[in-house]
């Protein structure tokens, strides 16, 4: 079925969410109202209507309905990743912040159509890839950010949980090859994770691994920082567990935990 929208006809698949479709139009309507009462101008082709303006020598230019065909999972010429957004004719590389659920790419859209419409924006709002539309004293006025700590693997944890001995970890697992397990573990950055699992016995580290078909080179020693590599049953992807900060463990016959292994969901 087409339909038609503010910026253009919008010709959904079969395989479309029919419940995007009703908030995707709203969306599309929202820019519509915003557009007219900012500084915004339309620019059309064959195809479908963008929304263009300058801003301190740089063109700014966004297209609702491309972000409309990438919420319906239509071809577009933009990554599903990317808003449809352009930067003095090239993609501006402006991506969402991961969040659950992520929001439509026509609200988001219409959200940036409404921060950049006027000439008091915030630049404080202004996405990292954009910022060569400010001022040197827009950017001098840019809250300043602490430096990124970097990662260091096998730190010990400072949560102050109760922990399963480490060596207790590794003789259950090691006693069960191919056996598939349960476990709660803290993530380094400070979260409890439950996983199901299976340790291979063709995972390696070094050594020949052509005389298996299952083997997975790695390119460090897992046990190095307190790791164990093992093969996750609901990603289906190998994934590591911290053998050093483990709180529950069903394996085999065996099921122990700590006091501070937390019952029901815990995951990234």
């Amino acid at each position: 079925m087409i339909h038609e929208t503010p910026f253009g006809m919008l010709t959904p698949s079969i395989q479309a969410d029919t419940k995007k479709i009703g908030p995707v139009h709203r969306a599309l309507r929202w820019c519509e109202v915003i557009a007219k009462t900012t500084l915004w101008n339309p620019k059309s082709n064959a195809t479908n209507t963008s929304l263009q303006r300058t801003i301190n020598g740089q063109l700014i230019e966004i297209f609702p309905l491309e972000a409309a065909c990438i919420d319906l999972g239509m071809q577009s010429k933009f990554s599903a990743n990317h808003l449809p957004i352009y930067l003095n004719g090239s993609d501006a590389c402006v991506r969402s912040k991961r969040s659950k659920p992520r929001p439509l790419h026509t609200d988001m859209v219409a959200s940036m159509i409404l921060l950049l419409g006027r000439a008091g924006f915030n630049p404080g709002a202004v996405p990292r890839t954009l910022h060569s539309i400010l001022t040197a004293k827009q950017i001098q006025s840019l809250p300043s950010f602490p430096p990124y700590e970097r990662f260091v693997a096998g730190r010990p944890s400072t949560s102050g949980r109760e922990f399963l001995p480490e060596a207790r970890i590794l003789e259950l697992v090691n006693q069960h090859p191919n056996v598939i397990f349960s476990i709660q573990f803290e993530m380094r950055n400070g979260n409890l994770r439950n996983m199901t699992a299976r340790e291979e016995v063709g995972m390696v580290t070094d050594g020949d691994e052509s005389n298996s078909s299952t083997c997975m080179r790695m390119s460090y020693n897992p046990s190095d920082y307190h790791l164990k590599t093992v093969f996750d049953m609901q990603k289906e992807q190998y994934r590591n567990i911290a053998t050093d900060r483990v709180t529950r463990i069903s394996i085999g016959e065996h099921t122990q935990s700590t006091a501070s292994a937390q019952e029901g969901p815990a995951n990234d």
